[in-house]
């Protein structure tokens, strides 16, 4: 575990984690000794034509060297899950997930669980102003002469890049921002997309950057959102900033896009033919298109617009949520056009104002349901939406946002929050109503609250994965917000981003009476002390049966989590089981065993050669079904890991479970 990781990160190289995936996709290219063989490559690219010039254009800075040995470096923390928080009733069953700490270690624990999983990554970094606060903090931990060695840079180069700490720079904005903007890359779908707020300030430099790691090729465009009418600069007043926008694969996503718009004619002939057969007749219209849709195969690209399945004289058309995008903006009754009485009411309030609602129900822009005890739907049609693109985003003056936490925290806490619509609309725009969106700049929860609010208007299951800092507030701080959060009760950023959430979450129960995921998770990432590194680096596996202590586990009792807890929950989310699924517990002879999916795991000490005898039985009659066996080194005595070893190599069953050590 830590040891592991602490040994791994004395051997790489800055270029390890590219070299790494392309290990992955290339096989062909590496020898049996793991050499890359460059001349195979080489003549591959010239038979294809590919222009192998030295020279081209790239972003440079000074730090990139070490910020790609950051990107390939193991993270040497161990992830603490607050046990009474998880416990509590709206979070123990949750799927979404806050963690408090350094977010490029957070970045590095959740690739192993969900690489390739996020649909929608939106993020608001710091912006380098030189007064929001930012400053190049990574205390390197090396010598000049270390970075020497371990990344080849010069002497000078290596003492140019430890001066980057504590500075505002570019160069130290651009160390800070790779990194996590690499490893951010990996957790992305394959039709992800990933946000970035930002000002003038690094814009260009974002530019750049983002399209080094994402191609200059995905970028999928630039959104300015006027935040402010502030009119204080000399030359031109900013008055607004910027979101830019990437996608995993934009050729991919074009791609899929004409394969399923090359499937509209289809629907179009078919609906055409309904209206022949059937005339003015509607209903039969709408029970041949269901019938239709459902005789199609599953590889049919026209089932991407199965929802758009009636029909009037105006064209093709889909029922949709008339719900308001703002909870409780527009309330009024609306009659039903038959029985007279007012119909249900969406509970997050009516999506259009009065006088917009008359218009539509004029011109017959609204379904009704047979009796006033249904909510109506809002009439979408096919052809208006064939063209639309990535996001339309309506904006409003950045000091709503602000008036509105202030409004639900109690006290303006918090300097610049983000809209809730703004991103609500963002995510809306990009996912389905079960993907993954994360947050690695959390800050204020805006994150959070937008993705309640829309599983609240859809009855989606959107999670949520935030990550924030656990920055300390001061009370001498010259903020003015700072200072009130401060003699609020706050003591750390994070604690008004999860307070934020809980008051988010309560607020929009009470308006909407959604049943949706209210909770999450709460994980603090933490380091263990020198101290305890020392004894685990020196602790000598051949030597256990002798000077076997028996408590190793203790040494990772954090936060008032027992060390069991925090060891099993950092190796789940390695194994790539995530943080949400309960491990079961499994009784050997005397030894509880955690078992998680195909993952027994050993953590305490205590396992016997009983326990041993017991764990083959049942592998052998298959009353357990695992392929491997994790083992904590230092709670296993050197006799019982040989016989465990041993026996489960020669299973009479001919079934194949691996020993894993970690330490």
């Amino acid at each position: 575990m830590i040891r592991d990781a602490h040994e791994h990160n004395e051997t790489i190289r800055p270029n390890d984690f590219e070299l790494e995936r392309l290990r992955t996709a290339l096989p062909e290219y590496f020898d049996s000794n793991g050499a890359f063989m460059i001349d195979r490559l080489q003549e591959t690219l010239h038979a294809g034509d590919v222009n192998l010039a030295r020279e081209g254009y790239e972003l440079k800075f000074l730090g990139k060297s070490y910020a790609k040995y950051l990107t390939s470096t193991e993270t040497e923390t161990v992830l603490v899950p607050d046990l009474e928080h998880n416990s509590e009733p709206d979070n123990k069953d949750s799927e979404n997930l806050y963690i408090v700490g350094d977010n490029l270690d957070a970045l590095k624990h959740l690739l192993g669980s969900y690489a390739g999983q996020v649909k929608c990554i939106y993020i608001d970094p710091p912006y380098n102003t030189g007064s929001d606060g930012f400053v190049y903090n990574d205390d390197f931990g090396f010598t000049a002469k270390q970075l020497v060695d371990k990344i080849g840079l010069s002497e000078e180069e290596a003492q140019r890049v430890l001066d980057l700490q504590g500075k505002s720079s570019h160069s130290a904005w651009l160390t800070f921002m790779y990194p996590r903007l690499r490893l951010s890359k990996d957790l992305l779908a394959d039709d992800g997309v990933i946000f970035i707020s930002i000002d003038e300030n690094e814009v260009a430099n974002l530019r750049l950057l983002g399209d080094s790691i994402f191609g200059e090729g995905n970028f999928a465009g630039e959104i300015a959102w006027k935040n402010s009418s502030k009119n204080d600069q000399a030359y031109v007043s900013m008055q607004h900033e910027m979101i830019l926008c990437w996608v995993v694969d934009k050729q991919k996503n074009v791609g899929e896009w004409r394969e399923a718009k090359s499937g509209l004619e289809d629907i179009y002939k078919a609906f055409e033919g309904f209206r022949r057969q059937y005339g003015e007749d509607w209903d039969a219209i709408h029970r041949a298109a269901q019938e239709w849709y459902r005789g199609l195969a599953d590889s049919n690209p026209a089932k991407d617009h199965k929802h758009y399945d009636c029909m009037d004289a105006r064209g093709i058309y889909s029922p949709q949520n008339i719900a308001g995008p703002n909870f409780g903006q527009y309330r009024y009754d609306v009659l039903h056009p038959v029985t007279g009485k007012p119909v249900k009411e969406p509970a997050p309030g009516w999506r259009f104002t009065e006088e917009t609602m008359r218009d539509r129900i004029a011109a017959d822009l609204i379904v009704f349901g047979d009796d006033e005890t249904t909510v109506p739907k809002n009439k979408v049609y096919l052809r208006n939406n064939e063209t639309q693109g990535l996001v339309s985003v309506k904006y409003k003056d950045g000091r709503a946002a602000t008036n509105a936490l202030k409004a639900l925290l109690g006290g303006e806490y918090f300097t610049n929050p983000k809209d809730v619509d703004v991103i609500a609309n963002l995510i809306q725009a990009v996912s389905d109503p079960g993907d993954i969106v994360l947050d690695f700049f959390s800050g204020s929860g805006t994150t959070a609250d937008s993705v309640m609010r829309l599983n609240a208007a859809d009855a989606g299951a959107r999670r949520y994965i935030l990550v924030q800092l656990a920055e300390e507030i001061s009370p001498d701080s010259k903020s003015k917000t700072a200072k009130a959060a401060y003699a609020a009760g706050y003591r750390y950023i994070d604690e008004i981003g999860r307070e934020r959430i809980r008051r988010a979450a309560s607020k929009i129960k009470d308006e909407t009476n959604a049943d949706i995921d209210y909770g999450f998770r709460l994980y603090r990432l933490e380091e263990p002390s020198g101290k305890v590194l020392d004894q685990l680096e020196s602790f000598d596996p051949a030597q256990a049966d002798a000077l076997f202590a028996g408590d190793y586990v203790s040494k990772f009792d954090l936060n008032g989590t027992p060390g069991h807890d925090t060891v099993l929950a950092t190796w789940l989310v390695k194994d790539g089981h995530g943080l949400t699924e309960p491990p079961q517990m499994v009784k050997l002879a005397d030894y509880k065993l955690d078992v998680c999916g195909d993952s027994a795991y050993i953590i305490d000490a205590g396992l016997t050669s009983d326990d041993v005898v017991a764990l083959v039985r049942m592998l052998e009659n298959g009353e357990l079904m695992i392929s491997r066996v994790v083992v904590f080194g230092y709670s296993m005595e050197f006799s019982v890991m040989h016989e465990l070893k041993k026996n489960l190599a020669v299973l009479k069953s001919g079934k194949t479970v691996t020993v894993i050590e970690r330490f």
